[in-house]
């Protein structure tokens, strides 16, 4: 009976250790892999996609894979490249032994592709298209414009083409050569050629299409003119052709420029146009001779040592700009060589002026802002007369396509505000919107606080303005009151809309729909909204405990390719149907994170210091016990919960902690976000993240004794200024991370400029210079206040870092030493910022895991220490 208890428990321990999940190590960083070159087919029907290993030291394999979905065969294609998807059903193309192979993924046939001219697709159709030169025909360099139809396998010629452009509905303008004769045509590939002009080959120059592309100009040489003077447009709606304006007829009155003769892309009611012109003097030598000596000067806007870093030579002043009045026969003179540094000229070529802005007042303030003001002018189109209209201001004016308005975000009244040509005035108009239009979060000078321009509406008498969470429409011919294009739909459930990275859509009017990122400010969560012309928001697919992204959507728009992510989801592909109404996954990349103890993660609130709501992300191992206590890494930047939601790739450290690393160890990783307070960075990290800290302690989640705390950069900065402060932590890693404002703040960085903007108006918020404020710098400086510190100190910082010089971890280092508190300093030589040597990543790796575990689990001292 013995015997078999014993066994019975020998069995169970058995079964147990073969349940207990492996922590995340070498091993694992030399498995995982990410999915690379995301594509779908026209038809939706096929994905294709290619994998890499995350361990940059192991080599891949050159495989692409191709899927049927939802649910079909799968293709591996190996040592290929060039894949792509073709025509509008089952094609793809690829390159394969340096022959160009077609194959219909359905049934298997290939194709060899024989001809060597440089072919495209032409997407929205099953042809495939390559231009041919033709044998010379007398003074014309012809080529011939082939279309192959992959699913008839026919093929079709344009021939004697001197020149062509393809047009977003995949026709074709072209201009063909029949032995003395020209003729301007366009057509769909293989449909009806219609001819918009024609006439005598030899007196036909170029042309170009508008913006729109339902026409545009041509040149042509004028009786007895040898050059191509005369410009006609043509209507590509009505095949109609009219003479525009003759160049003899133009005269710049300026010695110093000529005009380069050349068709534009003009809308038929255009009054203006911007000429092209080509300087008569002969550009001097602007490289930057090499020399042992250096000048700087003071007044200097843009050193040379900052011109030789961007671009290797001297800046160039800018070019003198001329406008052609095309109804009065005049050209204007709107701007001379170098005097402004930029000239805005509408989309459209009707309009009342244009804008002006003049950087050179404030070329030197670019080491402290980074962002360089500008004055802003406004030009009068019909005289050229310019007038200054704001000075001094951030940013510039954004015009929309029909050049009838202008808007510009004013950031010392953080509103949205429209040109008013009649007064010489910028307008408040975001005043019409009952919420703000900037973010109150934004909490560096540097950063624009706008929520953004969505685009226009009402064939641009509209702007479409953000606030947090929905969309505006500011009528700016004042007919009409604001109103949300939106409905409210974000405020109303927390959602934060947004068109893409930027928000910016351009022209709403001929949007039949819209998607939209949806930001869950509760959940942190991202899912796709989508806002009809009927301006209803409806909820496409979204869910509290993951990210979904789009990664790409089929032509015929059936079908998308998206994502789902969260930190314990890696974000594999799967296949859907527009409306997300079937859904299938389509890879399972690392299936292998089931064999390990990735953990879980919450969002953390609590109230800091100055009494104000926080929250942090908090990572907790598996099978988390909440009677117990647990050993924490604090691990922190600026703020993290917008990002809770994001997968972490299990890697070898260049710089922090990897996050599944230290969690399936059976450590809780903390990620507090930080609120600054202008002129008080230091304190504004201690308020938020050592409030959290004892929040943590409070609730019995862990304890004095147990906690460390590890920041790289200006995260290295908060951690060395938050042990001055407080004796909280067990141990502290500090990585590259300034500890001395006064010393840090005139150093010049790779960059060429000073250091001094990310004081003044950057990350460290001074937001003032040391010399205004030299006791805020030194009470905001670590190294003045190292006595403090009872805290055990791992520097990590290189002797090549660019970014913050390599004596500041050395100063903090030796501050300590000379007071005799414990310290260490890692210098992984000739590295930079972050390490890029595999050896060291690894290395850097296990010096902080053993770092960790001798402070917060008693670990056996390792030798290094």
């Amino acid at each position: 009976m013995k015997k078999i208890i014993l066994l019975c428990i020998l069995g169970l321990s058995i079964h147990s250790l073969s349940a207990q999940k492996k922590a995340v190590d070498e091993s694992a960083y030399q498995t995982w892999k990410r999915i690379n070159s995301k594509s779908l087919s026209y038809n939706g029907k096929w994905l294709s996609y290619s994998t890499v290993l995350q361990d940059e030291e192991k080599e891949n394999k050159k495989q692409i894979i191709i899927q049927e979905s939802p649910k079909g065969k799968r293709l591996v294609f190996d040592d290929v490249s060039d894949l792509k998807f073709i025509g509008k059903k089952d094609w793809i193309q690829y390159v394969k032994k340096d022959s160009t192979l077609l194959q219909n993924l359905k049934t298997g046939v290939k194709k060899l592709w024989k001809t060597k001219h440089y072919t495209s697709v032409l997407d929205g159709t099953d042809f495939l298209y390559y231009s041919r030169p033709e044998a010379a025909k007398g003074d014309f360099f012809l080529q011939s414009v082939v279309f192959y139809n992959l699913e008839s396998n026919d093929s079709i010629s344009l021939n004697n083409i001197k020149s062509s452009r393809f047009l977003k509905n995949n026709s074709i303008v072209y201009v063909q050569i029949e032995k003395d004769k020209v003729y301007l045509k366009h057509g769909i590939p293989g449909g009806k050629q219609q001819t918009v002009y024609s006439g005598k080959a030899a007196d036909f120059g170029d042309f170009q299409l508008n913006v729109k592309e339902n026409g545009g100009t041509f040149t042509l040489k004028g009786t007895n003119s040898t050059d191509f003077n005369m410009v006609y447009y043509f209507n590509l709606i009505t095949n109609s052709t009219k003479v525009l304006f003759n160049y003899d007829d133009i005269t710049l009155n300026d010695p110093d420029f000529s005009i380069s003769k050349t068709a534009y892309g003009l809308n038929e009611d255009s009054n203006f146009i911007p000429l092209l012109v080509n300087s008569n003097k002969r550009q001097g030598n602007t490289q930057i001779a090499k020399s042992n000596i250096e000048i700087w000067r003071s007044n200097q806007g843009s050193m040379e040592r900052r011109q030789e870093m961007l671009r290797n030579s001297k800046t160039l002043p800018s070019e003198a700009k001329f406008l052609y009045d095309i109804k009065n026969n005049k050209v204007i003179k709107v701007a001379s060589t170098g005097e402004f540094d930029q000239v805005i000229f509408p989309e459209s070529g009707d309009f009342k002026g244009v804008f002006a802005i003049d950087k050179k007042p404030y070329t030197v303030e670019v080491d402290w802002t980074f962002n360089e003001r500008n004055d802003i002018f406004w030009i009068d189109a019909s005289t050229g007369k310019s007038t200054k209209i704001l000075t001094g201001v951030f940013g510039s004016p954004s015009s929309n396509p029909q050049g009838t308005f202008a808007v510009l975000y004013d950031e010392k009244q953080k509103s949205w505000m429209v040109f008013d040509s009649d007064t010489m005035q910028f307008k408040n108009i975001s005043s019409q919107i009952p919420f703000p239009v900037f973010d109150e979060n934004v909490d560096m000078a540097s950063a624009n606080t706008a929520y953004g321009i969505a685009g226009w509406l009402n064939n641009g008498n509209t702007v479409v303005l953000y606030d947090q969470f929905d969309l505006w429409a500011v009528d700016l011919t004042n007919q009409k009151k604001a109103y949300s294009i939106t409905q409210g739909y974000g405020r109303k459930n927390n959602i934060e809309l947004r068109y893409n990275e930027n928000g910016f859509i351009g022209d709403l009017d001929h949007r039949k729909s819209i998607s939209f990122i949806g930001f869950d400010v509760v959940h942190k969560s991202k899912g796709v909204y989508k806002l009809t012309n009927n301006n209803s928001i409806t909820k496409v697919f979204a869910n509290q405990d993951y990210n979904v992204k789009i990664e790409t959507v089929s032509g015929d728009d059936s079908s998308v390719l998206f994502s789902k992510e969260s930190y314990t989801i890696f974000p594999d592909l799967w296949w859907g149907t527009a409306s997300f109404g079937s859904q299938q996954k389509m890879t399972d990349v690392n299936p292998q994170q089931k064999e390990y103890a990735w953990g879980t993660s919450k969002v953390l609130t609590w109230k800091s210091f100055s009494g104000k709501e926080n929250q942090g992300n908090l990572y907790l191992p598996d099978n988390y016990d909440s009677k117990k206590t647990y050993p924490v890494i604090v691990h922190f930047y600026e703020k993290h919960t917008e990002d809770f939601n994001a997968y972490q790739l299990p890697e070898v450290s260049t710089s922090n902690i990897n996050i599944p690393s230290y969690v399936s160890r059976g450590y809780i990783v903390f990620q507090p976000d930080v609120h600054y307070t202008y002129g008080d960075p230091g304190n504004s990290v201690y308020n938020d993240v050592i409030s959290g800290v004892e929040y943590l302690i409070s609730k019995g989640i862990t304890e004095k004794g147990k906690i460390g705390i590890q920041g790289h950069s200006f995260g290295g900065y908060e951690t060395s200024f938050l042990v001055t402060k407080s004796d909280v932590f067990s141990c502290a890693i500090i990585g590259s991370g300034v500890s001395n404002f006064t010393s840090n703040y005139p150093v010049m960085r790779s960059n060429g400029i000073s250091t001094m903007f990310k004081y003044e108006a950057d990350q460290y918020r001074m937001s003032s210079s040391l010399y205004d404020n030299l006791e805020g710098y030194i009470k905001n400086s670590p190294l003045f206040s190292v006595k403090n510190i009872k805290t055990p100190v791992l520097i990590f910082h290189n002797d090549n870092d660019r970014a913050v010089p390599y004596q500041e971890g050395q100063s903090l280092f030796f501050a300590l030493r000379r007071l005799g508190k414990p310290a260490l300093l890692v210098n992984y030589k000739k590295e930079g910022h972050t390490l890029e040597d595999a050896a060291n990543k690894i290395d850097w790796t296990l010096k902080m895991q053993q770092y960790f575990d001798y402070y917060l689990k008693g670990a056996v001292k390792p030798d290094w220490m």
